[in-house]
């Protein structure tokens, strides 16, 4: 697990996220473009599952549970096609 969020997390950030420094099983991130309930919605769309908080502090991050190598590929590829 710590090797995979360390991935993805410089991926992320090089996407343009903000990442909050971590040492559980999940990112909590800031996206660049589209804000976090509309990312989302969108990945949801695509079947893939984040968590999102709404709130005055929470709002605008995405929660993101570190699964496998694949899985987190499956959710950088989305990404990359939601935010071209």
């Amino acid at each position: 697990i710590k090797d995979t969020r360390a991935r993805t997390a410089a991926e992320l950030a090089k996407r343009g996220f903000e990442v909050v420094p971590s040492a559980t099983n999940f990112l909590w991130v800031k996206p660049p473009k589209l804000g976090a309930k509309a990312l989302f919605e969108a990945l949801r769309a695509d079947k893939i599952l984040v968590r999102y908080f709404p709130g005055a502090r929470t709002g605008d991050y995405l929660r993101i549970t570190i699964a496998t190598d694949g899985e987190m590929m499956a959710f950088l590829s989305a990404l990359d096609r939601l935010m071209a």
